[in-house]
């Protein structure tokens, strides 16, 4: 008996009982389609944290206090505009600008509605060509804002369509009004930039604050502070990153007479710090999704074992006419991996589909690799294999005369 004629006959003893096979396959597809569905959301949440890096540009570094620094921490350690201006005159750095940033502040047209909370942050002019955002209409902050201490904002789109109902240039010039504890400021709209994350936000509706930039001196006054939350820069030279950022804490320390409460860290170092927690968390749910393969290896390798008890007599048969104990060790090896794969492509199939679906729940892109299932394809095959092999040779070594016997 040949490959091919085992391989036809190991198919319509698999579907002689289509119902018994479905169950069997059940745990390697649930498997497969776990492990498909988490590593997708999984690539795709890279994916995403990816672009986003990507947007704020290659060489950009975050000045700020350490949040695990040393319990002797003071007032007089908090990053001022004489730290900005002295870091600003660091070689190597191309770009900088401070920043003051703070959350829950209402805002709302004048006298006719209002939004959630919003997230304030203020800057000066070197901050537009550090992040890079898409001006759609007017202007961004100026330096001539921060020395007069203008009120003036730039909004996202989002945020002109929930205050106003619609974005245009008309907004340009409109007044919004900021409220905090010490009451309402009325502030005009210089700019409106582009909402990167609009997709993402308006399926959460009002969940997310909106995302208004004002003048640094401006927000320093709202805020009643003159702390900056942080400095934001970027190196002439992405490369020599490190060394940029060993000087700037080094200046820091030497200013503050402090050490190891300042950090400055690169967005390449805060994306392989996001990947390696991303990965590191997509893996651990894996190898659980993996015990129900292995649930299923069982389960196959158990339905294999009554399949040799209910066709003893028929292996009794084919022994009596010439075949050998390898021609029937392979059929059923043969059985058990039509089995695997077909449940591993199942598995696959709907591994894709559940994270599509769970993507699209979650906010997410998702995202199939190539490896993921090529992987959990030769990972079924393994388990047929792995699993098949022992009522595959018990059905071999089974005695023609005694299986002739058997009832």
């Amino acid at each position: 008996m040949n490959v091919l004629e085992n391989v036809s006959s190991a198919f319509r003893n698999v579907f002689a009982n289509k119902m018994r096979t479905i169950l069997t396959m059940l745990g390697i597809i649930i498997g497969i389609a776990s492990v498909i569905a988490i590593s997708s959301i999984g690539n795709g949440s890279q994916k995403e944290i990816e672009s986003q890096f990507d947007e704020l540009g290659v060489g950009r570094m975050i000045v700020q206090l350490r949040s695990n620094s040393p319990r002797n921490m003071f007032s007089s350690d908090a990053l001022s505009y004489e730290d900005y201006e002295e870091i600003k005159k660091i070689e190597g750095v191309k770009l900088i600008s401070p920043t003051i940033s703070s959350n829950f502040f209402s805002v709302k047209l004048l006298e006719k509605g209002e939004t959630n909370s919003s997230n304030i942050t203020g800057v000066t002019e070197d901050y537009y060509e550090i992040m890079s955002p898409n001006l759609l209409y007017g202007r961004y902050i100026k330096e001539s804002d921060v020395e007069e201490k203008s009120k003036v904002v730039v909004i996202t789109d989002t945020t002109s369509l929930k205050v106003f109902g619609y974005c245009n240039e008309s907004v340009i010039g409109q007044k919004i009004s900021i409220k905090s504890w010490k009451g309402s400021k009325n502030y005009f709209v210089c700019g409106i930039v582009e909402n990167k994350n609009a997709e993402t936000e308006m399926q959460y509706e009002n969940e997310y604050p909106e995302n208004i930039i004002m003048p640094i001196t401006s927000a320093q006054r709202l805020f009643g502070q003159k702390t900056l939350t942080n400095i934001t820069l970027v190196a002439e030279d992405p490369d020599k990153s490190e060394n940029l950022s060993e000087r700037v804490i080094s200046r820091l320390d030497e200013i503050h007479q402090s050490s190891e409460k300042y950090s400055c860290e690169s967005t390449t170092e805060q994306l392989e710090a996001m990947n390696e927690v991303t990965g590191t968390v997509t893996l651990l749910i894996s190898a659980v999704a993996c015990i129900s393969l292995i649930v299923g290896g069982i389960g196959v390798m158990n339905i294999m074992m009554v399949t040799v008890t209910e066709r003893t007599r028929e292996i009794g048969i084919r022994k009596a006419i010439g075949a050998r104990n390898k021609d029937i060790m392979l059929q059923f090896i043969i059985e058990a991996l039509i089995l695997t794969i077909l449940g591993g492509l199942l598995g696959i199939v709907f591994g894709i589909l559940i994270g599509q679906v769970a993507g699209y729940i979650l906010g997410v892109k998702s995202v199939v690799s190539l490896n993921a299932v090529l992987i959990a394809f030769i990972i079924s095959s393994f388990i047929g294999i792995v699993f098949g092999v022992y009522p595959a040779r018990r059905a071999s070594l089974l005695d023609p005369i005694e299986a002739l016997r058997y009832e």
